[in-house]
């Protein structure tokens, strides 16, 4: 049973050429659309030289950064125009997969309905053996104990080498793409619950995620690259369109929890108070407009 890859990647060439090499080792990828993210180092030569020597990879170079958002967004419509699998493998460049740990992926969609099987991912764990924390899911609470021990429920997860059937992206549209970075995955992966489709955790498909280092997204840890805190302007915007979709109270509760955010920026110990203030401000504002329309999954 054949599947497609997508990897998107940008500036990161040890990394980029750890995960293709794992993928083009794995039998069952077909095809790897590699989403080249307008990087400025030598990603572009060495995708070259990737390409003279698998007809697996595809490379598709976007004229300026599109966020991850953007570039899964592209990666999808590769998938969907030129793939001829069933099932896409989604990655950032960061991402070590495995050949067990897509056939137990697979197998856990397999065990379940057709009708609904949405997305699959596995227990990501960062380099020292434990979880690595921004990646652990939404556990949801059906109980699907009866297609497998090791399955649990999840009401979104990351892009960390998810699997999707290519009926579900059909049916749900792609990622948004005006996300740039953080929540995008969040979004679309809950956008497939809502639509009825199960997510799955399959609990011994270890997946190795080797992120500069295992911290969760929070602004106030922030506190050596001062020009980092801007990128949070997405996270503060992004999470104010996920939460409206989430229903009324969700979108009311997130409301008042970013006035406890702007009190911990004010009262805890963290560097470039008035700055990271700005940014939730500014972020939070921009978020109740934040309306990007979803692209059909054609």
């Amino acid at each position: 049973m054949s599947v497609d890859a997508v990897v998107v990647t940008y500036n990161r060439v040890p990394k980029l050429v750890e995960c293709l090499e794992n993928l083009i080792s794995i039998d069952n990828v077909a095809k790897i659309f590699v989403i080249d993210n307008a990087s400025t180092d030598s990603t572009k030569d060495v995708l070259q030289e990737f390409s003279e020597k698998s007809a697996k990879i595809e490379v598709t170079r976007t004229k300026k950064n599109l966020g991850g958002a953007g570039g899964f967004n592209t990666g999808l419509k590769c998938f969907l125009d030129r793939g001829r699998s069933d099932f896409v493998w989604l990655m950032d460049d960061d991402t070590v997969p495995g050949q067990k740990s897509l056939a137990l992926l697979l197998e856990g969609l397999h065990s379940l309905p057709k009708d609904r099987r949405g997305f699959a991912v596995g227990k990501t764990v960062w380099t020292d053996g434990n979880r690595t924390k921004m990646n652990i899911p939404v556990y949801a609470d059906s109980d699907l104990s009866e297609f497998g021990d090791d399955i649990r429920t999840v009401k979104s997860a990351s892009f960390v080498a998810i699997l999707f059937p290519k009926e579900t992206v059909a049916a749900v549209g792609l990622p948004i793409k005006e996300f740039f970075i953080w929540g995008d995955d969040v979004e679309y992966t809950s956008r497939i619950t809502r639509f009825g489709f199960w997510g799955i955790e399959v609990q011994n498909a270890e997946i190795l995620h080797k992120m500069g280092a295992n911290n969760e997204t929070n602004i106030l840890n922030e506190n050596e690259n001062a020009d980092r805190i801007e990128r949070y302007f997405y996270d503060f915007r992004n999470r104010m369109y996920i939460s409206r979709h989430e229903g009324l109270g969700r979108y009311i509760r997130t409301i008042i929890g970013r006035f406890f955010w702007a009190a911990k920026l004010v009262c805890l110990p963290t560097k470039f108070k008035a700055r990271k203030l700005k940014i939730l401000i500014k972020g939070t504002l921009a978020g109740f407009t934040f309306n990007p329309p979803v692209e059909k999954g054609e």
